[in-house]
Parts: C-alpha cells; sequence; structure tokens
C-alpha cells in the first residue's frame, strides 16, 4: 500500500456525538484518490468518479486526530472481466488503529494507479452483501412507503465533472438520519434524554446518474425493523425534475449506550414506517 492522505480532523467534520461524520470518511477517500491520480503523473488518465463506495467503520476519530489513508488497488475478478477496485485504510496516526475502510469500484479501467494488492478480511462486505437494487421508480418508492426526508439543489461545489460526488450525496444523507429515527418515533431528542446515540457500521453507496448542478435532489428513505441490535436503512436519492435515481445508500447501524459505548436493543416503538 502506498500514503494518498495525510491530514487530521476537524472540528467541523465532526457530529452532536462528536465524532467524525460518515461523510468525510468518504471524502478522505476520495482525496486519496485524487492524490493517487495526481501521483500518476501527466501522461495518466484525469481522475474520474467510482461507481460505487463501500465503507466499513472500526472505530470512532474525534476532533484533533490525525488521519493517513494507505493506498492498494485490488480488481475485482467479475467473470471473464476484471472491475477496476481501489481500497483505502482510514487510520488513525496517534494510535496505528484502523478506523474505517474504503474500497470504491470504478468502471472503464478508471481506478487511479496504485500498488497491487489484496482486499483486506476488515475491507470486506458483511451484511451488505446482495447487488444493490436499481430500477425503482419514484412512483414505486412511495407505492412502498417511503418517505421524503431530504430536498435541496444540488451546488457546483457538490460536483466533480458536473456529477454530484458521493460525499456530497452522504453529507445530505447525513441530514436525513434526523428524520429517519422521528419517522420510526424515537428522533434524536428522545435518544440524546435516554443517554443513546447511533453509529454506522456498514455502508455501501452506488451512483446510477449524474445529478448535475442546478437540478434538484429529493431523498427517499426505507427502513427495516431492526432483528436484534442491528438497524437497516435505505436512502434514494432522485432528481426532483425528471424522476432519474441518482444514488442508493443502503446502512447498517447500531444504537448505543453513550455511558458504556455498548450496543443496545433499539427502544424503537410500534411504527407504521417500513
Amino acid at each position: 500500500m502506498i500514503e494518498s492522505f495525510l491530514s487530521a480532523v476537524a472540528l467541523a467534520e465532526c457530529d452532536e456525538m462528536g465524532h467524525m461524520n460518515i461523510q468525510h470518511y468518504a471524502g478522505k477517500a476520495e482525496a486519496a484518490a485524487h492524490v493517487l491520480a495526481a501521483l500518476g503523473g501527466p501522461t495518466a488518465r484525469g481522475y474520474a468518479q467510482p461507481d460505487q463506495m463501500h465503507l466499513r467503520f472500526h472505530r470512532e476519530m474525534l476532533a484533533g486526530d490525525r488521519v493517513r489513508v494507505m493506498s492498494a488497488r485490488c480488481d475485482l475478478e467479475d467473470g471473464p472481466a476484471r472491475r477496476p477496485r481501489l481500497v483505502h485504510r482510514i487510520e488513525n496516526v496517534g494510535t496505528g488503529l484502523l478506523c474505517a475502510t474504503a474500497v470504491t469500484s470504478y468502471g472503464d479501467d478508471a481506478a487511479p494507479r496504485a500498488p497491487d494488492g489484496a482486499l483486506p478480511d476488515e475491507a470486506a462486505p458483511r451484511s451488505l452483501t446482495a447487488p444493490a437494487p436499481s430500477g425503482l421508480t419514484r412512483d414505486e418508492a412511495g407505492a412502498a412507503r417511503l418517505q421524503r426526508t431530504h430536498l435541496s439543489a444540488i451546488a457546483a461545489a457538490d460536483c466533480h465533472a458536473d456529477a454530484m460526488t458521493i460525499p456530497a450525496f452522504l453529507q445530505r444523507v447525513s441530514r436525513c438520519q434526523s428524520h429517519l429515527w422521528s419517522l420510526v418515533g424515537f428522533g434524536r431528542r428522545q435518544q440524546a434524554e435516554a443517554g443513546l446515540g447511533t453509529a454506522t457500521l456498514e455502508l455501501r453507496v452506488t451512483r446510477l446518474a449524474p445529478a448535475p448542478p442546478g437540478r434538484a435532489l429529493e431523498i427517499l428513505t426505507g427502513f427495516t425493523p431492526p432483528t436484534g441490535k442491528a438497524l437497516h436503512y435505505r436512502h434514494f436519492g432522485f432528481d426532483a425534475m425528471t424522476g432519474a435515481l441518482c444514488f442508493i445508500a443502503e446502512g447498517v447501524g447500531v444504537m448505543m449506550d453513550l455511558s458504556t459505548r455498548r450496543a443496545v436493543v433499539p427502544p424503537i416503538p410500534d411504527t407504521q414506517f417500513a
């Protein structure tokens, strides 16, 4: 692996619990890919966005923590073809411990250059192993009782080459989570009063359409009632003008007792939102 990014966690990158937010793990993986593209030199192909990013979270990062990304290329054997893929290890420099992994998949051999490596066990999918759904329409989402959790315009700063980036989409998904918990009857205020918080364990984002600047993005959210301690949810990002499905974010998380830092069975009331 090669060092591809070195920085620190800023206070503005942290959530209400003081942990670096999910969008910034994705942002640091993308920053590492930009560095790899730059290190490829002037004859290398320009940076291209990944089609999919799979994140696993292992340890929290706090404001002021020093962060390093180590990267390698580990293409996926897809029948007779090979699918270009990068794996990024997001590490805490101070402790030397792994905090997250990001595996990014590309089309048309567009992945930046990096040393060859194998996919480590800690980066392999655990709960999100089935193919991402891709054919959902806006009408089907409404019929399935998915609820609107976000609506905003897409700015040029959200995009690369006139297409919204995965970190920009996850910035919106992060805001959707507050609506999600309110819809299931146990919002952020109730969680705080009960001394509880939430943590994402695994997240997969799939890009399906460009989502260019000047358009509006609508996110519809679905939730699967928990079995045991695991929580499963999906956020579908539609072009609000055309109805095209642009992004899917699939997440698995837990609810934690903030005093013990241990996962608990979510005290979620019965709900019609599922």
